[in-house]
């Protein structure tokens, strides 16, 4: 079955997905798939804004250019364990993604732009160029992952080890670097820059350093000659 330009509303589409579907340019608003089987589905430059995509399974299906804005995704699943996604370009905007799965997902360049997504697993995915924007990611972890440019600037509370993730060029904040530390159990803690001024002897006006005698003059070659004579 082919759907062109149509638009769905709030109700359970579980059954137009299967195997042979595709949904081509397609609008979806408030439609329910609730722990729904994607697999064979094809989503092409779709649409869809408050949905429920809760324990769905996106394993097997082809996501190329759809568009996720304000969906509950808790636990649904992207990719398949061995590997193999056909294809995936997606975006995600203001989504619940808490305790979701991505695993083995050519996820190059995905937005994730003001998402939660607690506890959610990343595993050995390719998201060189993803952006993660402002996006909650406490507990999460990232495994075995391509991270080459991934930007998490503007995110928080995720754990990423760098000897199981590639993280050329990745850009991460200063606050961030618990979650880069976190296997090494090295302490992190913010000391206010106005501190390190006070304690400096060097810049402390109130503790000037003690006055030093100058150092020994070597004497010059025409002083010792005129000694000598």
């Amino acid at each position: 079955r082919i759907f062109t330009e149509e638009t769905f509303g709030k109700t359970d589409t579980t059954e137009l997905v299967g195997e042979g579907t595709v949904f081509d340019r397609c609008t979806f608003r408030g439609s329910i798939f609730t722990q729904s089987q994607l697999s064979g589905t094809t989503l092409l430059d779709c649409l869809f804004t408050e949905c429920d995509f809760s324990l769905a399974s996106f394993a097997g299906t082809v996501t190329d250019g759809a568009t996720f804005s304000g969906c509950r995704m808790s636990g649904a699943s992207f990719g398949e364990r061995t590997g193999g996604h056909r294809r995936f370009s997606a975006s995600f905007t203001a989504c619940i993604l808490d305790n979701a799965l991505f695993q083995n997902l050519p996820a190059v360049g995905t937005l994730f732009s003001r998402c939660r997504m607690k506890d959610t697993v990343f595993d050995h995915c390719a998201l060189k160029n993803a952006s993660f924007d402002r996006c909650d990611l406490s507990g999460a972890t990232f495994s075995g992952n391509d991270l080459t440019n991934t930007d998490f600037l503007s995110s928080y509370g995720f754990t990423i080890d760098p000897e199981t993730n590639r993280l050329n060029g990745a850009h991460f904040s200063l606050a961030s670097l618990p979650g880069l530390l976190a296997k090494y159990r090295i302490k992190v803690e913010d000391v206010p820059l106005s501190f390190l001024r006070a304690t400096d002897p060097v810049t402390d006006n109130h503790h000037p350093p003690p006055h030093l005698p100058p150092s020994p003059r070597r004497p010059k070659e025409h002083e010792s000659a005129g000694t000598e004579s």
